[in-house]
């Protein structure tokens, strides 16, 4: 097992939830730009050859995400966090793994 920096993070999540994923970590950041086109740039990338999109967000503190797609439509994470505290990294941890495991559907209301 390699050792990483505090807040490093590497995984995958389901393709159908980028934008959920990217805009939960924007709001333990507080960052308040519209990420919506991360998706265009993340569907660019491609995991088998080395071809990562990366994203800086920031507000209160700053998160540096490295995507790249998959051939089946996954989609590579590495997650850079600067700046969050310990709690919101655990979150930002979490939220990783839930991506990875179920698909999120935003309700309508």
């Amino acid at each position: 097992m390699r050792t990483e920096p505090r807040g490093t993070m590497h995984g995958w999540i389901l393709g159908s939830n980028l934008l959920p994923f990217v805009q939960a970590i924007a709001g333990m950041t507080r960052c308040r730009d519209d990420l919506t086109a991360i998706a265009t740039g993340v569907d660019r990338s491609d995991a088998d050859d080395d071809d990562w999109f990366n994203v800086v967000i920031e507000g209160d503190s700053r998160v540096e995400l490295f995507f790249a797609k998959a051939p089946d439509g996954d989609v590579l994470v590495d997650v850079e966090l600067e700046g969050l505290n310990e709690i919101l990294e655990i979150r930002c941890s979490q939220l990783l793994d839930i991506c990875c495991q179920y698909r999120l559907v935003r309700e309508d209301r």
